[in-house]
């Protein structure tokens, strides 16, 4: 049995008396697309609405549970998974530093950004290194641990920016094209997470004061704006990356005097084409802001089942005899930058499953910072600002 509320016990109250609530529905409906940014009113008069399909799937669901009652109880749930999926690459990297505090300040230290202090005093390479790095721990630990609790969310979110912006520099990864892709679309969803904490703070504090005769200190509109543009603008920049992989992959043909192998590589190029379009027409959709909500959602699950394929690091690992060991004969080397002198053969199974499970869990950030997108919405910069991704169909109850 569904449980009514009160503003649909009292429409359900008003149309027996004979009248028609159009207020109290107008006003129900409204208050409920700004509980539920997901989830916005309609009618299913028009059957031939491209909505229509999805109203009516509402309309069955809604028949079972109370749809708005299900959005009111898992709707701030549905966010603390989005923030744990955003930040699963702070905190993973952040442990496996900590374990592995002394090899991360070699590795740092022999990077490029500190050559030139390594001639005048190679002790000083390692204070810096380690000073760097430690910082780097607090940002990545504490910053996720506040944003999941959101305690001082919006300076989580600059510190987790800041190290975002200094780690590829650190690890000498500026020509990793595929990390620095991530890492970009990762810093666009952090910023657009960012934009929505400071007005949910606003409005919070608005609240709070509107009976006293203070004032508060309102953010700036159009600052916001160009910031949460700024963040949907870096957000497809891991699927610009991998078109232009698919777009080297689409031209590169092989010679052949084999009918089989002529088939079997035109095959290939359609395919390749074929998403190369795709991931091109999605990443600008999201820039625009144009059916960004439903194209992030299918971005979002496809990256997710993108990494489950390229980074199963989970799967490269095994017990012998009490004692966990890599699977050598299953895993492979990821893309990776290496410094000068450095190959991939020098790479324990270890050093190649750590770079499975960091890229795995960077993938899935990226699928969270995509996910904000979806639930949260363009912003006011875009094509679509009042784009919905569910409808919900307001229909009498008897």
């Amino acid at each position: 049995m569904i449980q009514l509320d009160d503003e649909e016990q009292q429409g359900i109250e008003l149309a027996k008396e004979g009248s028609t609530p159009d207020a109290s529905k107008s006003t129900s409906r409204s208050r409920n697309e700004e509980r539920h940014p997901l989830m916005k009113s309609g009618s299913n008069n028009n059957p031939s609405d491209t909505a229509g399909y999805l109203q009516r799937l509402m309309l069955d669901i809604d028949e079972r549970v109370s749809v708005k009652l299900l959005m009111r109880v898992w709707g701030p749930r549905l966010e603390l998974v989005v923030r744990l999926m955003l930040v699963a690459t702070f905190l993973d990297d952040s442990i496996r530093m900590a374990m592995h505090f002394g090899e991360h300040v070699e590795q740092v230290g022999q990077g490029w950004c500190l050559k030139w202090l390594e001639a005048a005093s190679p002790m000083a390479v390692s204070v810096v290194a380690g000073i760097l790095l430690g910082m780097g721990l607090l940002a990545q630990s504490l910053g996720s641990i506040c944003l999941l609790a959101l305690l001082r969310p919006v300076a989580a979110i600059k510190a987790l920016i800041g190290w975002a912006m200094v780690q590829p520099v650190l690890y000498a990864q500026l020509s990793n094209f595929e990390f620095m892709s991530e890492t970009l679309s990762l810093i666009g969803g952090l910023l657009m997470l960012h934009v929505h904490l400071v007005n949910q703070e606003h409005r919070q504090h608005s609240s709070e004061v509107a009976t006293s005769n203070t004032t508060t200190a309102s953010p700036s509109p159009s600052s916001l704006a160009m910031t949460q543009l700024l963040g949907r603008l870096l957000l497809p920049a891991a699927y610009l990356y991998r078109a232009g992989l698919f777009f080297s992959s689409a031209f590169a043909l092989d010679e052949t005097t084999s009918l089989g192998a002529y088939l079997s590589s035109l095959s290939l190029f359609v395919i390749n084409a074929a998403v190369l379009v795709a991931l091109v027409a999605s990443s600008t959709l999201v820039a625009a802001g144009l059916k960004s909500r439903a194209v992030a959602l299918f971005l979002a699950l496809a990256n997710l089942g993108f990494v489950l394929v390229q980074h199963p690091f989970f799967r490269f690992v095994h017990r012998v005899e009490g004692k966990w060991e890599v699977d050598e004969d299953a895993i492979w080397m990821p893309s990776v930058a290496l410094p000068k002198g450095v190959s991939p053969l020098d790479f324990g199974p270890w050093d190649i499953y750590d770079l499975h499970r960091y890229y795995f869990f960077l993938g899935l950030s990226t699928s969270g910072a995509l996910l904000l997108l979806a639930q949260f919405g363009p912003g006011d910069i875009a094509m679509q600002k009042d784009e919905v991704l569910l409808p919900v169909v307001a229909r009498a109850r008897d």
